[in-house]
């Protein structure tokens, strides 16, 4: 029987675009030796997706969560599901998320006359308020350096009159590509919250405030916390 057929409960995914994206982006489906490895061959995947799909009805999941293929795919990710080797032979599945602008993005850690600012941003996928720093994808044709600038006036309404780059970091690693290149942004102006960009508020605080606020749990936003470790590591904050 086919892949892309078969009587299942629950939503497949999308074996036929994924077979295309073999074909067409063949990048997204190369793996060095010795890790785990994506399975291309229609023995191998249908293999991988009957012992998923054994564990899988253990715990009352539907067939189609063994399903392998294109789970979503619009203008900001494509998202795979593939069959997979373990480096001790066993089979299974897993997922990831590709990010559409070739994972590229920049957290900015922003400085207003020596304090830190944050941003108070609702975050649809946690459903909830946190303090987080600028950050934002990087778009065809910019740099990081034009990202920052873009970045700092579209949610804070600032203007940056140095930039120090930080570094960078993978965000989720067990999940998705997505990495984020930290900068040190010293702002000359700091405008109003852009509602527009979904950010409702805007908090100053020391650098001595902010470790604080760290250990007392007040940030959680790992990006905020990663820029500001790498900045203290480079000397560059208090």
């Amino acid at each position: 029987m086919p892949l892309t057929e078969g009587k299942a409960s629950g939503r497949r995914a999308d074996y036929r675009r994924y077979r295309e994206l073999v074909e067409t982006r063949p990048e997204l489906f190369q793996r060095p030796p010795g890790g785990i490895a994506i399975l291309l061959d229609e023995a191998d995947i249908a293999a991988a997706s009957k012992a998923v799909a054994r564990r899988n009805r253990a715990r009352g999941l539907p067939p189609a969560s063994a399903s392998v293929g294109v789970l979503v795919e619009d203008a900001y990710i494509l998202m795979l599901r593939d069959a997979v080797r373990f480096p001790d032979g066993s089979l299974g599945t897993h997922n990831r998320v590709i990010y559409a602008n070739g994972a590229r993005g920049v957290g900015v850690l922003p400085l207003f006359q020596g304090r830190i600012v944050l941003l108070r941003v609702f975050r649809h996928a946690i459903g909830r308020f946190l303090l987080e720093i600028p950050r934002g994808s990087v778009e065809a044709g910019d740099g990081l350096e034009e990202t920052v600038l873009r970045e700092i006036a579209e949610e804070v309404g600032g203007r940056v009159t140095a930039a120090t780059h930080l570094g960078r970091t993978f965000c989720d690693t067990s999940l998705s590509n997505g990495g984020l290149d930290y900068f040190l942004a010293e702002l000359s102006t700091l405008g109003k919250p852009q509602l527009s960009e979904g950010i409702f508020d805007m908090v100053q605080v020391t650098p001595e405030r902010f470790a604080a606020m760290v250990a007392e749990g007040a940030v959680e936003d790992a990006h905020a916390v990663n820029a500001f470790c790498l900045a203290r590591l480079k000397g560059l904050l208090p």
